[in-house]
């Protein structure tokens, strides 16, 4: 089965405007060595300059970082996490505008060296858990993660590490039981080759309430089937299969200031307009190891996630 995307444009009333001082402006992607700056943002730069919009891309902490940069200077654009996005809008009425383009999923993971962890449910408060940075969108997701759970709440051996790759390799080392992650499921990624290297086992990370998350009338997360494995030469001359998990993701979106703040009638406003328009015009990256990527998250029966999450 395919994945399937929804096209949304969110749009929100105005709460005013504070005045910037002119900066090149720009498109906020995450780290320099990411998928979002390498991959999608020079997506989102050619879509906009096929309406002679400027933005450049600049690298960030991630998404909860790109959501402050676009509140301060709402003609920037920035690429994030839907539901970090979709939070930042719910707490930011008239402030953001958000498209879903369908340019991909990026996938909810959790791996540990503890073989006996089968769930995030019911840890020991005193686990040592390795995070991104903590304006990232992975540690913005577990902090929501943390509301919906009293033992992820517990929990006061959290650190912050670099990169998701720190994290995992923290686990490696063996200073932290547990990383999680936010991450598109590219077996090539070097996440991903850290873990399978050193044996790490993930863990599924879907529940009721995540899957009940909606915002603005759409739902957030969805359950995934995802190859956690690369197949391999031996794998492909064998016919094995790549190891699965099933686990929750959601789409990345973009999103820059609403049209709304900016003054009835004034061409900054029509600018504005044309700008969050063009966004949806942003294609998925192709070529490399996307074609890959793009098949190895496909939707499940509703029947197979009941018979997980009654387990």
């Amino acid at each position: 089965m395919s994945i399937r995307y929804f096209s949304v444009l969110l749009p929100f009333a105005a709460l005013g405007l504070m005045t910037q001082p002119a900066l090149a402006q720009q498109i906020h992607a995450g780290s320099a060595a990411g998928s979002y700056t390498n991959d999608f943002c020079p997506q989102v730069e050619e879509a906009l300059r096929m309406e002679y919009f400027e933005h450049q891309c600049a690298t960030s902490d991630g998404s909860g970082d790109n959501v402050a940069k676009v509140l301060a200077t709402p003609t920037d654009v920035g690429l994030g996490q839907f539901d970090v996005v979709a939070a930042a809008s719910d707490d930011n009425p008239g402030k953001l505008a958000v498209v879903d383009p369908g340019i991909g999923l990026e996938c909810l993971y959790a791996v540990t060296s503890n073989t006996n962890v089968d769930s995030l449910r019911g840890l020991s408060p005193r686990m040592p858990v390795a995070l991104p940075p903590e304006r990232s969108g992975s540690s913005e997701t577990f902090r929501y993660l943390q509301s919906l759970d009293e033992s992820l709440e517990q929990m006061r051996s959290i650190t912050h590490h670099d990169s998701a790759l720190t994290a995992v390799e923290a686990v490696v080392r063996g200073d932290a039981a547990l990383a999680f992650f936010v991450q598109f499921p590219n077996t090539n990624n070097p996440v991903f080759q850290t873990i399978n290297d050193a044996g790490l086992k993930f863990v599924p990370v879907i529940n009721r309430p995540i899957l009940r998350r909606e915002v603005a009338g759409q739902q957030v997360y969805q359950p995934q089937e995802v190859v956690v494995t690369p197949a391999g030469m031996l794998g492909r001359l064998t016919g094995r299969e790549p190891d699965k998990i099933l686990t929750t993701c959601m789409p990345v979106v973009l999103f820059s200031g609403d049209p709304g703040l900016f003054p009835e009638g004034s061409t900054e406003r029509q600018d504005q307009q044309s700008l969050v328009e063009q966004l949806a015009a942003t294609e998925a990256p192709s070529g490399g190891d996307w074609t890959d990527i793009f098949r190895n998250a496909v939707t499940v029966s509703r029947e197979r996630v009941e018979s997980l999450l009654d387990r």
